[in-house]
């Protein structure tokens, strides 16, 4: 606020009596006005509930008056301070931060916590920002901070079903969102669309104390991706009838699904898996040691081993596998942004129980020492049992026979 007072009548008058010794005395009998004091408030609207006279506790009584216009007056001590209640317009940020992960600030080793940019870089002024993210990770905090400190704060985001699936609106296109409360300067963690979905678009919101005043920041995370499509086949049961007559027998249907790793290129050196006489590699890669190289990703295929898969723009060996069968890779996969790949059918065989990479006698001796075997016995094992029946059976040992020697199929991919 602005200030001016206008200072009492200086000099003898009716009521203001000089005294011998210099001074001045006031006598009056009734109302006078010594001096007047006017503000002019900064804000638009001046709510007079705001205005208060506050006064000190030890101070004599005066009758001095304040006058806030020509009806209200209230009377106060001789020691007083003007106060105004005028709540904050401020409704900017200060700070805006999307991270994961953790600090270990004990074991600065243990910490896992990255901060992402955002572009353009942060300011109070600028209400639109994008993410460009190249991880494989499902969800990020979000972190405000409110310049006043008298803000509060919500945050709309995409809303998800129990199944935490995007809901969208009788469209099938347009992405419902919700509010949720957000605090000040505490992470807020929000679940990110999968690749392939449209992009995450996070928008916080903040009040200002006078809760009128809003200011609007909004993040779009967005996530490149191409498409890599194909299917798998379990090949010892391609045969309509081999599967009818599992089911008539068993009443299992054979599914065929595959899990779908995907390792950054180069990582493994997939031709140093031991050929079928372990002769040709003096330091063969074994799958116990591939199981300690990080993934990037893993999927699954459909039942049918269908797939149709998004991944980050890069270089990766791609591996499809099956607990007991002969895996398939594909090496020095190279993808970019909106690149959609249709893989050659792949054909996994069965008859590798113990996952060195070839149906040995060894995967077959194993198979029919555990002949009979139920899935509920702890020695029981899916990769003695490719007729998936929960029981070994004569059959599982017939398919391990039928593929000895075979070994796992490595293959450079050229699109």
């Amino acid at each position: 606020m602005i200030g001016s007072v206008n200072a009492p009548i200086v000099g003898a008058t009716d009521h203001f009596i000089l005294k011998d010794d210099g001074k001045y005395s006031f006598h009056t009998n009734g109302d006078v006005l010594l001096g007047t004091m006017s503000f002019q408030m900064t804000v638009e609207e001046f709510d007079i509930s705001w205005f208060k006279l506050v006064t000190a506790n030890s101070s004599p009584t005066t009758g001095v008056k304040i006058s806030v216009n020509t009806v209200k007056r209230y009377e106060a001590q001789s020691i007083f301070r003007f106060t105004d209640d005028i709540a904050s317009k401020e409704a900017s940020l200060s700070n805006l931060v999307l991270s994961k992960g953790i600090i270990d600030a004990d074991n600065p080793d243990n910490s896992t916590y990255q901060e992402y940019p955002l572009t353009p870089t942060f300011d109070k002024d600028t209400l639109q920002y994008e993410i460009k993210l190249l991880e494989y990770i499902d969800d990020m905090d979000i972190t405000a901070t409110t310049l006043d400190g008298k803000a509060t704060l919500k945050i709309k985001v995409p809303k998800r079903d129990e199944n935490g699936n995007l809901v969208y609106q009788a469209d099938g296109t347009t992405i419902e969102y919700e509010e949720k409360e957000m605090l000040d300067k505490i992470p807020f963690n929000s679940v990110l669309n999968k690749l392939g979905e449209p992009a995450t678009v996070l928008t916080i919101i903040s009040t200002a104390e006078d809760g009128k005043t809003t200011k609007e920041y909004q993040v779009t995370i967005k996530r490149p991706y191409a498409t890599i499509k194909g299917k798998a086949i379990l090949a010892d049961f391609d045969d309509e009838s081999i599967v009818e007559n599992i089911f008539d027998i068993y009443g299992v249907t054979i599914n065929h699904k595959i899990g779908i790793n995907l390792y950054k290129a180069g990582l493994a050196e997939w031709e140093s898996i031991p050929d079928i006489y372990q002769l040709e590699y003096e330091n063969p890669l074994t799958y116990e040691e591939l199981e300690n190289i990080p993934k990037e990703t893993t999927r699954n295929s459909n039942d049918d081993g269908t797939f149709e898969i998004y991944i980050i723009p890069g270089k990766y060996d791609l591996q499809l596998t099956r607990l007991g069968y002969l895996d398939y890779i594909y090496s020095d996969v190279e993808l970019k942004e909106g690149d959609i790949i249709e893989m050659e059918e792949v054909r996994l065989e069965a008859g590798d129980s113990n996952r060195d990479g070839v149906v040995t006698l060894e995967d077959i001796s194993t198979i029919k020492r555990y002949l009979e075997t139920q899935s509920d016995a702890p020695e029981f094992s899916p990769a003695y049992n490719p007729t998936q029946t929960n029981v070994v059976i004569l059959e599982d040992l017939k398919y391990a026979k039928r593929n000895q020697d075979n070994q796992l199929q490595i293959v450079y991919f050229n699109k």
